[in-house]
C-alpha cells in the first residue's frame, strides 16, 4: 500500500518528468489512439489512473498492473518496464 505521499510524489516525478511516456502509456495499454496529452492523476497497488487529451475529448483511463505491487520501488521498476515496453510498440 502506498502513502499519501508517496502517491503525491509518485504523481508529481512522472508528470514533471515523463509526459511522453504517459502518453505511450495510454496508447500502448489503455487502448486510446493518438493521444495529444496525459496526466497521471493517480496510483494504487493495482494500477494508475490517467487524464488523457484526445481530439474532442479528455478522457480518464485506468491501466491496471499485471499483479498488485507492495512497495514504491516494484512500482518504480514496473513504470520503467511499462515505459519501455510502450516505446519499443511505439518504434515498430
Amino acid at each position: 500500500m502506498f502513502s499519501p505521499d508517496d502517491v503525491d510524489r509518485i504523481v508529481e516525478h512522472m508528470n514533471d518528468a515523463h509526459s511522453e511516456d504517459l502518453i505511450r502509456y495510454a496508447e500502448a495499454y489503455g487502448d486510446v489512439i493518438e493521444a495529444k496529452g496525459a496526466r497521471m492523476t493517480g496510483i494504487d497497488a493495482e494500477g494508475f489512473d490517467l487524464e488523457v487529451e484526445q481530439e474532442k475529448a479528455t478522457v480518464p483511463v485506468r491501466i491496471d498492473f499485471d499483479a498488485p505491487l507492495d512497495t514504491v520501488d516494484e512500482a518504480r521498476a514496473v513504470l520503467v518496464e511499462m515505459a519501455m515496453a510502450a516505446r519499443d510498440a511505439a518504434e515498430r
